[in-house]
């Protein structure tokens, strides 16, 4: 009952997230238009799209793990586990889910101590004419690699105890 409830919530933000990147995609997708549309007619460039798109990109990728774990298909090869027994196939989904768990905690335990500077010391990236802050970029990677860790958890104890969603 307790890891239902705690499955649930998690699946909710998890879904949350997902149609917040929905959304920056097409914010993207708008600005890139924006950006040649007054670069070829009035040879006017918006000022630090390269670096917004660049920031946008990878915090969209972040806000999508979670939810590509929760419906299990990040780095997923169907194909492989179904040539394999049950058993095969149980502990092959086991060890994948244990791998990404490890790899999300590795990549959140590096990433802490560059989201903490950053904040510290009110990090910039890009030249003069335009600034765009670290913060938001590096706080996402941390952030959403604890998120994607968690869910790789309750995956693992959801596969461990046959706790279907």
């Amino acid at each position: 009952l307790f890891f239902k409830k705690v499955d649930s919530i998690n699946d909710k933000i998890v879904q949350f997230f997902k149609y917040i990147a929905s959304f920056l995609l097409v914010v993207v997708g708008l600005l890139i238009f924006s950006d040649v549309v007054l670069r070829g007619a009035f040879n006017k460039p918006l000022m630090g799209v390269p670096e917004i798109i660049a920031n946008l990109v990878v915090i969209i990728a972040f806000f999508q793990f979670a939810y590509a774990v929760s419906i299990e298909s990040m780095l997923r090869s169907d194909f492989t586990i179904e040539k394999a027994g049950p058993k095969l196939r149980k502990f092959l989904d086991l060890l994948s889910c244990f791998l990404g768990l490890i790899f999300f905690i590795l990549l959140a335990k590096s990433s802490y101590s560059s989201m903490v500077k950053s904040f510290i010391s009110s990090e910039f990236e890009g030249h003069a004419s335009f600034r765009f802050p670290t913060l938001p970029l590096k706080g996402t990677i941390f952030l959403f690699s604890c998120l994607t860790a968690f869910t790789y958890l309750l995956l693992i104890i959801s596969k461990i105890f046959n706790l279907k969603k």
